[in-house]
């Protein structure tokens, strides 16, 4: 019996339900168990894991904390200090304070220690797969946890004090839990993805369109064996179209008339079941996209309150009572849809997810508050904000970016894409729906940022390791290591070299040696070409393919990595990566550190001026200081001298403070505070556009520029500045580049 096969086989009794075998569990064999690891396995794993934790946790501290960073380490310090923590949906699920504040417990708080929880999880996503060798295959799965290690994306976000990166682990192991049950049927598949659930949910309100993507591909699977069952005997042929309509919702409605029997799902269904019914209580604020419709804007309920409210996204006055009616009901029919099904299972699952998720959300049961902030506001706040369309970005924005970070999974994985609608087998299936989905949903949402990117790249990755597996593993290693063969793999780099500089040359002032390179080059292409087409027909076009394939993903890996170091290493908080986006200056480092230099620390008094939100990252590196005044300052904030020997002003208020300060402190020195990546470069594409620039040889040359070197943008970096003045007293040699 094939895994797809299994899957669908007939449910199991209520004595198998009491002892705890899940519907459909019966006939598993040994050989559905997970393959013995071997020793080359092992010795790939840890030289993948080693080589990325060192990537990950080389020089973490380094780089200047983002906006972002700084609100995430700053609150999970007040919980480490005994200040305590109150979920806010704005900072997203409480799972990263709760486990940053540990982290802080035992190991010291700092810029390192605060991006330690993300690098970890970076690292644990790259083992990940050898949980999935069943489906992907030894080679497969070695393959897909070395793209992640790869990945610029995942090494970035991994260095980052984000929750996107922990989302990727929850969703990973949600998928391997999912596919571990459909294949096998152990109810603890089914813990482990109730306990998966809770976490996402508790981490970032993106477990709404990990749950929305898992939850349509099972609900497809489970539908679709109905319908061609109930349609197949229906007669539609020369009737006209209602009449046709009518005998399909017919023969529907009399298949169901016997009613559903919840306690015979399949194992799809089962699990769709499972992800339902835990899950159903945190859509109870999705109502409230209804709430300016005509339904109901006339009853005047606000079940999520808009911008400039104290609580955004909470419901206000008679709408909390229709918000508390909804959650119960839907709970309550969780729970009996849950009894309906298998309760000695359910009940063990909803425990686990709600074990999780309560402590989680009011912070270990200090703030009780936070069972209704997290299952109405978590939603409810980010269904306002999808008016608000946050960055802005045009729809086409995660195909810039992941061209210039995740082209190797968006180009192999196209390839795959085809090559896996030919099988349509279960999993090949899975495996184009899941990136493809992905991919839309993301899309369609109105806010797009860099890194959201990790969640598009995870299951392109995926994708590609299976496909290269199974091309791969068809030929087999002894054809594969043909010198032919290996000669065609070893030729494909050369070959996209010479075809790169050719179609790149520079053909202004061409003079008699220019003319001489060209031919030269043309003619070696020719060469390659025939010499390609007569190696295909001696190795066999199977042979061929799978050489140039593996050339070709050479080429693109090496590339891969270079993006990654250097968007990680070289430029971390430099804006002439897209993916670094809005990020602070290194300006900011250099100033902490000049006055650590002092000898004085960071408890020195200070003035920084909050216009334009300058509280952040200082709030967090001055978290130690009771002496920092954080003043809005404007054209009239000056009437008497700071008492403090360092004052930071914005740039909007320097005129004001030169005036002020000009006698007693040293003439304010610009820094930048944040600066951000110049977004002309990509916005108001059109397909004219596009079109023009694809066949303009100087439009391919400043895009290649940018894709391999980032030239073309530095001096078109936005910023916005600050000025630092210091006490004509106060010992400092504070200077910026």
């Amino acid at each position: 019996m094939t895994p797809e096969e299994s899957t669908e086989a007939a449910p199991t009794g209520w004595l198998d339900r009491v002892k705890g075998v899940a519907p459909g569990a019966r006939g598993r064999t040994d050989d559905d168990a997970s393959p013995a690891t071997k020793w080359w396995e092992l010795a790939g794993y840890a030289t993948l894991l080693v080589t990325a934790l060192a990537m990950r946790l080389w020089d973490l501290g380094a780089r200047a904390m983002h906006h972002d960073e700084s609100l995430h380490a700053l609150y999970s310090w007040n919980l480490f200090d005994g200040r305590g923590y109150e979920h806010s949906p704005m900072m997203h699920g409480p799972f990263q304070f709760e486990a940053n504040a540990a982290i802080f417990m035992a190991f010291g708080d700092s810029d390192l220690t605060a991006r330690l929880l993300y690098a970890v999880a970076g690292t644990l996503l790259i083992a990940m797969p050898i949980l999935f060798r069943r489906r992907l295959g030894r080679l497969g799965a070695l393959f897909v946890a070395a793209f992640l290690a790869a990945s610029p994306s995942m090494l970035y976000f991994s260095r980052f004090a984000r929750n996107d990166i922990l989302m990727a682990v929850w969703t990973f192991g949600l998928v391997i839990s999912m596919w571990r049950y459909l294949d096998e049927g152990r109810p603890r598949y089914l813990y482990f993805s109730a306990g998966l659930l809770a976490l996402a949910f508790a981490t970032k309100e993106t477990a709404f369109i990990v749950t929305a993507t898992l939850g349509l591909y099972l609900g497809i699977r489970v539908a679709l064996p109905f319908l061609v069952r109930v349609m197949r005997p229906i007669e539609v042929e020369g009737v006209s179209p209602p009449v046709a309509i009518g005998r399909v919702f017919g023969a529907i409605w009399r298949a169901h008339q016997g009613g559903v029997s919840l306690s015979r799902l399949s194992r799809p269904a089962a699990f769709l079941a499972v992800m339902i019914t835990l899950t159903l209580p945190q859509w109870s604020a999705f109502v409230s996209i209804l709430q300016d419709s005509p339904l109901l804007s006339w009853t005047g309920l606000v079940l999520a309150a808009g911008e400039g409210s104290v609580a955004i996204g909470a419901p206000v006055g008679g709408g909390q009572v229709i918000a508390f009616l909804i959650v119960v009901s839907l709970m309550a029919v969780s729970g009996l849809a849950g009894y309906k099904w298998c309760w000695p299972i359910w009940w063990r699952c909803a425990v686990v997810f709600y074990a999780i998720w309560i402590p989680l959300y009011t912070t270990m049961f200090t703030n009780m508050g936070g069972v209704s902030s997290g299952i109405w506001r978590s939603l409810g706040y980010w269904v306002v904000q999808q008016g608000e369309g946050r960055g802005g970005q045009p729809w086409y924005y995660y195909v810039a970016i992941g061209s210039v970070y995740e082209f190797l999974p968006l180009l192999v994985g196209a390839a795959a894409i085809v090559y896996y609608l030919r099988k349509r087998d279960q999993f090949s299936l899975f495996l184009v729906y899941w990136p493809i989905m992905t991919f839309i949903f993301y899309t369609i949402a109105s806010e797009k940022m860099p890194w959201l990117l990790v969640n598009i790249a995870l299951p392109f990755v995926v994708l590609i390791g299976k496909f290269l597996s199974d091309v791969l593993g068809r030929l087999g290693w002894r054809r594969l290591l043909n010198s032919e063969v290996l000669l065609v793999t070893a030729g494909v780099p050369v070959f996209m070299v010479l075809l790169w500089q050719l179609a790149l040359y520079n053909a202004a002032d061409v003079d008699l040696t220019d003319v001489a390179l060209l031919a030269a080059l043309s003619v070696v292409l020719v060469a390659m070409f025939a010499s390609g087409w007569l190696l295909m027909r001696r190795v066999g076009k199977p042979e061929f393919r799978a050489a140039v394939l593996l050339g070709a993903v050479g080429v693109l890996l090496a590339l891969t990595v270079r993006a990654g170091w250097i968007a990680s290493y070289r430029n971390g908080d430099i804006p002439v990566e897209m993916i670094v986006y809005t990020q602070t200056s290194p300006d900011v480092v250099r100033l902490i550190d000049t006055i650590e230099e002092t000898g004085l620390g960071v408890d020195e008094p200070a003035d920084i001026d909050q216009t334009a939100g300058f509280t952040w990252p200082w709030a967090w590196y001055f978290r130690d200081s009771d002496n920092v005044n954080f003043p809005t300052y404007n054209a009239n904030s000056f009437g008497t001298v700071p008492g403090s020997p360092m004052v930071v002003v914005h740039s909007q208020n320097k005129a004001a403070a030169d005036e002020r300060l000009g006698d007693e402190f040293t003439e304010g020195e610009r820094m930048r505070h944040r600066w951000w990546f110049p977004e002309s470069t990509y916005r108001n594409l059109t397909p004219g556009k596009v079109l023009s620039g694809a066949f303009d040889r100087q439009t391919w040359r400043r895009v290649m520029d940018y894709w391999l070197y980032r030239r073309g943008v530095e001096d078109r970096i936005g910023s916005e500045d600050a000025y630092v003045y210091f006490d004509s007293d106060f010992p400092q040699s504070f200077t910026t580049p």
